[in-house]
């Protein structure tokens, strides 16, 4: 069956219509379908960005909160360790008074060794006291030292007072005078030297911690 030239050209011409047509619904389905992707990709950027302002003023205001605790805590600790120090300072100076193995008598010598033991007791109280009831705010390896001079100057203390009353005593044998003189001695040189680079030790301790050079 034949076509005449004219039917042809309509035929054709519906076909290259419909081609065209049908690249003009693609391309627009295209485009909108870019738009879509453009609108949903412009609000899911928009959460992110919210969502990132968010994050970050959560985060800078736990870090101010953190920085204000933080610096409180480094106020707290300086002034434990100020007061600390304090009391170290002051049981080291009453236990050097106290082993100290000539005493100058100023009016009654007998009631200037008991203030001398009273200062040193009181001294050592102080320092028990407020060390322990702020143990908190010490790493557990300078809790431990802390603890160790404790008990160093109670020892000493103990030993000290212990042979200077026997030293008074009058029937003492010459042997045993010389051996608790020798003692007392050895006691004192402890309390004068090694005491202090105990304490030295822990004044290392405190500048690391609180970031004095």
């Amino acid at each position: 069956m034949g076509y005449s030239g004219p039917a042809v050209l309509v035929v054709f011409a519906g076909l290259v219509w419909g081609q065209k047509l049908i690249h003009y619904f693609f391309d627009e389905a295209i485009e909108l379908k870019k738009m879509e992707l453009n609108q949903d990709l412009e609000k899911y950027k928009g959460e992110i960005d919210k969502q990132s302002k968010d994050f970050q003023h959560s985060l800078d205001t736990k870090l101010n909160e953190f920085n204000i605790r933080f610096s409180q805590l480094h106020q707290d600790r300086a002034t434990i360790f100020k007061q600390l120090y304090h009391n170290l300072v002051e049981l080291q100076s009453a236990m050097i008074d106290f082993t100290r193995r000539m005493h100058p008598v100023i009016a009654d010598a007998e009631k200037e060794a008991n203030d001398r033991l009273e200062r040193v007791n009181k001294a050592l109280d102080n320092y028990n006291n407020f060390y322990i009831v702020n143990g908190i705010y010490f790493s557990k390896e300078i809790l431990s030292k802390l603890k160790n001079i404790s008990k160093q100057y109670w020892d000493k203390g103990w030993d000290f007072a212990y042979i200077s009353r026997e030293l008074k005593s009058a029937q003492l044998s010459q042997d045993i005078y010389e051996n608790f003189l020798g003692q007392s001695r050895e006691i004192s040189k402890t309390v004068d030297k090694e005491f202090t680079i105990l304490i030295e030790e822990l004044e290392d301790e405190f500048r690391k911690i609180l970031g004095v050079e």
